[in-house]
């Protein structure tokens, strides 16, 4: 059976540039190894004799063919945006 260990939480909350509190950690430790243990669960399920599924619908989606369609309210959606810079919406960058 896989443990979900301090470190692990740790590490991935590091991975994701999260900052979690004592409480939060261990929530989210909780949490991890609740999933984990309901996949050990499916494990002991006996599909012996099933056929693998790709996908549950049997119908192929329909190609739709692509045509440009304008939009006709885009002074509408610029006036939801706090900041306009010459034709752009402008928005805060990504920090890292």
């Amino acid at each position: 059976m896989v443990r979900i260990t301090d470190e692990l939480v740790r590490h991935i909350s590091d991975l994701a540039r999260l900052r979690l509190s004592e409480d939060q950690m261990a929530q989210m430790k909780r949490d991890m190894q609740e999933i984990l243990d309901y996949m050990e669960l499916l494990n002991e399920v006996d599909v012996s004799g099933v056929e693998p599924m790709y996908t549950p619908i049997s119908e192929k989606a329909p190609v739709e063919e692509d045509r440009l369609k304008e939009f006709e309210n885009v002074d509408g959606i610029r006036s939801n945006f706090p900041k306009e810079r010459e034709g752009y919406i402008e928005v805060p960058g990504i920090h890292r």
